[in-house]
């Protein structure tokens, strides 16, 4: 009888050794939370797929070097970074709200939308939390490893974007209930 691994670290186990169809399932698994976190980040689902891919192209690169642990935490770490370069790499542009501002529709925007600019109002500290540990799921000792950051502050600017995202988005709340 064959066993098919299910756990993250056999399935890596087994990409290590050069097998495509178990990093292919460890993509398929992940890439949801990769790609949000990307869209965040870069505040551009175009950019944030872009940057999703090399993310992944670079995790099949490296997958010699995962010892094991949440494979999540290692593929968004390796995002996070792909990340970090690209916007190094890239010119100052419209802040992505002054641009929102200036074509915004007369009727109501969906929350995605609204979501995108209450992140954007946060400080640059807090959205990356917010998005590191809600939406791409990091713990935040993760997060702490990962920014080399001490674990209070990232546990204070996390609380703080998360309250502040809940006042910026308090009329969803209120119209739910």
């Amino acid at each position: 009888m064959d066993v098919t691994p299910t756990s993250d670290p056999d399935l890596a186990a087994l990409a290590v050794r050069g097998d495509r169809t178990a990093f292919a399932e460890l993509v398929s698994r992940h890439q949801g939370k990769v790609r949000g976190m990307m869209r965040r980040l870069s505040g551009s689902a175009a950019d944030g797929d872009d940057l999703a891919q090399v993310a992944f192209v670079t995790a099949w690169e490296k997958i010699s070097t995962y010892s094991g642990g949440r494979f999540q935490s290692w593929v968004c770490a390796i995002a996070y970074r792909c990340f970090l370069q690209a916007k190094r790499r890239e010119k100052p542009q419209v802040p992505l709200d002054a641009a929102t501002e200036q074509t915004a529709p007369e009727a109501p925007v969906g929350l995605k939308q609204d979501l995108s600019s209450a992140l954007n109002q946060l400080s640059e500290p807090q959205r990356l939390l917010v998005v590191l540990c809600t939406q791409a799921g990091l713990t935040h000792a993760e997060a702490s490893r990962l920014l080399d950051w001490p674990l209070g502050t990232v546990k204070s600017h996390h609380l703080r974007g998360t309250w502040r995202l809940r006042e910026l988005l308090s009329d969803y709340r209120l119209s739910a209930g």
